[in-house]
């Protein structure tokens, strides 16, 4: 696992999202780094790294491109990310990416063999 602090830009590839499913609700992002494969990151871990002046994090489209920039947002109560409203899907960039429902941070799921 490579510490954020490494990265000047990211690319968020994936969202763990609980509660409704909006943007308030987003516990943990998956980004890749460009050299280190994909990475994952709790969300505030991702706010502190994001809040830094010297970086950049932008959503990763599902054709590979680079999206919207990443931002945080701060409403009365609580403190999330956000990109760019999308009008073709009616919604905020990140909603759009594909959700994961990963073992934890810092580690990729341990294959599991089937019983013969």
């Amino acid at each position: 696992m490579v510490s954020l602090a490494s990265f000047r830009t990211l690319y968020v590839t994936a969202v763990r999202k609980g509660g409704t499913g909006q943007l308030k609700d987003i516990t943990a992002i998956r980004f890749d780094g460009g050299y280190t494969g994909e990475e994952e990151a709790s969300v505030g871990d991702f706010v502190r790294w994001l809040q830094r002046s010297d970086v950049r994090a932008y959503v990763r489209l599902a054709d590979g491109s680079r999206g919207p920039q990443v931002q945080v947002e701060r409403d009365r109560t609580a403190v999330h990310l956000s990109s760019s409203f999308d009008d073709s899907a009616g919604c905020d960039a990140l909603l759009n990416l594909p959700p994961w429902e990963g073992s934890g941070f810092g580690h990729k799921a341990a294959h599991r063999r089937q019983p013969i």
